[in-house]
């Protein structure tokens, strides 16, 4: 997030995967390029994996290479992930002689190692390479480096070992974007293009995300989500269309938000609003929060234009509290200040002319409370009156 104090959700290097990590733009690639009837899954199995109709697995292991090398052929990285394929094999949880093992590394890195991991397609050459993996002077020192992981490989057994082999794949590229992008190249404009990818990325990533809170297992069904994004694409079109800057924020940011109680938090606590209302209402704040920032540090508003949207959403909601005044003077001031938020949430707005995201408008009345600009509470001036 781009919001002080909570953790982001952007990658460590600024904006190079669109504002997202390398496992969400895998997970999505193959939720774009899947057949039908395949679902695939995030950091479930592994880093990604692919679960095919006939019931095979590919297996998918994301490595960045800009701080190392994960291909070395001593690379606690790489023999980690074969342990821990082993491990799975061995278990029972993937069959190793009909799963694929991916180990994916960008930027391009090479390694004799995986090249002959790689090669080793055939039962003679798989032999081969695990009789070497067995050699004393291979495995080094005991509980030195890379041995005991070395050591857990081997103890799956020989049939698990030249499973994972002779099924083992490597991919290495500079640009994990780009095979995202020549999947949608062919349908979608050109200068928008990177907007439907972080749209692609982020609308997977929501619904696993959401899955995993839902305490489901996070696998997405392929065909569902590419009609979902696909209504997507027909719906907007991104030269109209102002793209969300991060995903719906979890559980425990919302929560520690909560646990500060800013101001706006507590206008809506003042109206006795439900906690779904108010985490609702934590979350659009963050994301319209993070848009702004993010919106404007990247020249897609002009700066300005977010006083003439508050300026619009400020009479709007003085309108809306003398209707609420005029017509519900009955209710109870906590019913009064109720009313009029969910009036506010209900408007729309463009903003240069632009659609916004559905959060936005009820995040920026948020972002508007926590300054005491506005108020749902009848007497929320007085209320919070040292915080204006």
């Amino acid at each position: 997030m781009v919001v002080a104090e909570l953790k982001k959700i952007k990658s460590s290097v600024p904006g190079q995967y669109l504002g997202y990590g390398l496992q969400p733009v895998r997970f999505c690639l193959h939720a774009l390029s899947v057949p039908t009837g395949c679902s695939v899954s995030l950091e479930y199995l592994d880093d990604v994996a692919i679960h095919w109709s006939d019931g095979r697995v590919t297996l998918e292991q994301t490595k960045s290479a800009l701080s190392g090398n994960p291909t070395a052929d001593r690379s606690k990285e790489l023999w980690k992930t074969l342990a821990n394929w082993a491990d799975l094999s061995a278990d029972g949880t993937v069959d190793a002689s009909t799963t694929c093992y991916t180990y994916y590394v960008t930027p391009v890195k090479s390694g004799g190692l995986v090249g002959k991991l790689n090669a080793a397609k055939d039962d003679k050459s798989a032999g081969e390479l695990l009789e070497h993996f067995k050699q004393r002077k291979f495995h080094g020192k005991p509980g030195v480096g890379i041995e005991p992981q070395i050591r857990r490989f081997l103890s799956s057994g020989d049939e698990t070992c030249l499973g994972i082999i002779r099924n083992f794949v490597f991919l290495t590229e500079d640009d994990p974007l780009e095979p995202l992008r020549k999947q949608l190249v062919s349908t979608l404009p050109d200068d928008t293009l990177d907007d439907f990818c972080a749209t692609a990325i982020g609308i997977a990533k929501d619904d696993v995300e959401k899955l995993m809170r839902d305490q489901k297992a996070p696998i997405l069904e392929a065909a569902q989500y590419r009609k979902k994004f696909r209504a997507f694409v027909r719906k907007y079109d991104f030269s109209n269309l102002l793209a969300p800057t991060m995903s719906a924020p979890s559980s425990r940011d919302v929560a520690e938000v909560m646990a500060r109680l800013p101001v706006f938090v507590r206008q809506l606590a003042s109206i006795e609003a439900s906690e779904n209302l108010i985490t609702t209402a934590v979350g659009d704040f963050l994301r319209a929060t993070s848009d702004k920032v993010t919106w404007a540090a990247e020249g897609e508003i002009v700066k300005d234009s977010l006083e003439d949207l508050d300026q619009a959403l400020l009479r709007h909601q003085l309108l809306g509290r003398d209707e609420v005044e005029d017509v519900h003077r009955h209710l109870s001031p906590e019913e009064r200040g109720r009313r009029l938020y969910r009036q506010c949430l209900a408007f729309t707005l463009p903003l240069e002319g632009r659609s916004l995201p559905t959060y936005f408008i009820p995040g920026e009345f948020n972002c508007l409370a926590e300054l005491c600009r506005l108020g749902w509470h009848p007497e929320y001036k007085t209320l919070f009156s040292d915080d204006a």
